[in-house]
């Protein structure tokens, strides 16, 4: 994995969750209260996680927006298979190099007991 620079939403108990897991691994963390517009220049994708399709509607909104940017958008459902899940994220890492991401996703994903499981399981 070569990420570089990792944006989450700040002051979101997801955002820094994942903040956390991006430091371990020496990635750079970046906190922004954009969701669209300036980040579409910033970011080479976006990763949306969710529980069971379940998104909020500014989450959704924002990876539209930056869909029809062409950047490279991967939705994460945390209560799938976490082996396919896992797989199917690295694959995605894997065709798509991105080098800077936005990763969202709301507080109760961070509740998730899967999410400390997934992320473990990213190839780096």
């Amino acid at each position: 994995m070569k990420i570089e620079t990792i944006y989450v939403i700040e002051n979101n108990k997801f955002g820094k969750t994942i903040g956390e897991w991006a430091e371990d691994k020496r990635i750079q963390v970046v906190a922004t209260s954009h969701r669209s517009g300036d980040l579409s220049e910033l970011v080479d994708g976006v990763v949306l996680f969710h529980e069971n399709h379940n998104f909020s509607k500014e989450d959704d909104e924002t990876q539209e927006d930056l869909s029809r940017d062409n950047k490279a958008v991967h939705k994460v459902d945390l209560n799938g298979t976490l082996a396919a899940t896992n797989s199917n994220f690295n694959m995605w890492l894997d065709r798509n190099r991105p080098k800077t991401l936005l990763i969202l996703g709301d507080d109760e994903v961070a509740k998730n007991p899967n999410l400390p499981l997934f992320l473990q399981g990213i190839e780096g």
